[in-house]
């Protein structure tokens, strides 16, 4: 398969951005991995915005929906949909936590009797949390897939949205519809506030004519 790349004037404004962010931030930490990973995306990723705090980035001519926010602790694609927030395709969280021999990630539980796994900086925790996964998922998830399928109840009580690889899966129930249908209340009735036909579809293609 050949390897996408983005345009040499976008990465070189990417960077250009740099020397306006604190030395130890995250958006800093992302760039830099960015520069030396960004041809191994099958799916090429341009710089919209960036700032001290977040920054947003945009798969390169796929729909608007989607996009890409990284925070100081979370690395999220979410859809947007009829100018509402719609759902988050994936959700990557990392708290690091200085310790005397290095980080450790707030959130991860180590199994009995193992040690908190430590990293040698924030930056390597961020990639092995953050960076690496969504690569991982990019490439795996995002890439092979034809269509973003986007879902809510009827009186949008509850929205989401899932990736289609195939004709096939668009003929299969609705996980999460179903699950929400088996729902109860703490009363005992159903929590499910649609009808039963189920919830409503948009179906929105991502393969662009040309990358």
């Amino acid at each position: 398969m050949v390897k996408k790349r983005l345009p040499n004037h976008c990465i070189q404004r990417a960077y250009m951005s740099i020397k306006h962010l604190p030395r130890d931030c995250i958006q800093r930490a992302f760039l830099f991995w960015f520069k030396e990973n960004h041809t191994r995306f099958e799916v090429p990723l341009s710089l919209t915005k960036i700032t001290a705090k977040s920054m947003e980035l945009r798969f390169h001519k796929y729909p608007d929906c989607l996009s890409v926010w990284l925070s100081n602790d979370e690395l999220r694609v979410h859809v947007e949909w009829q100018g509402e927030y719609w759902d988050a395709l994936i959700s990557l969280d990392a708290y690091p936590f200085h310790m005397p021999d290095g980080y450790k990630c707030e959130l991860c539980v180590p199994d009995c009797g193992e040690s908190s796994v430590l990293y040698p900086s924030r930056e390597a925790l961020w990639q092995d949390h953050l960076f690496d996964p969504f690569l991982k998922w990019v490439n795996e998830k995002l890439a092979p897939a034809r269509w973003l399928q986007i879902s809510c109840t009827g009186n949008r009580g509850s929205t989401w949205a899932q990736l289609i690889r195939d004709e096939s899966e668009l003929s299969k129930p609705d996980r999460t519809l179903l699950l929400m249908q088996q729902l109860k209340r703490l009363d005992g009735q159903p929590a499910y506030d649609g009808d039963s036909e189920g919830g409503r579809n948009w179906l929105v293609s991502l393969k662009p004519e040309t990358i």
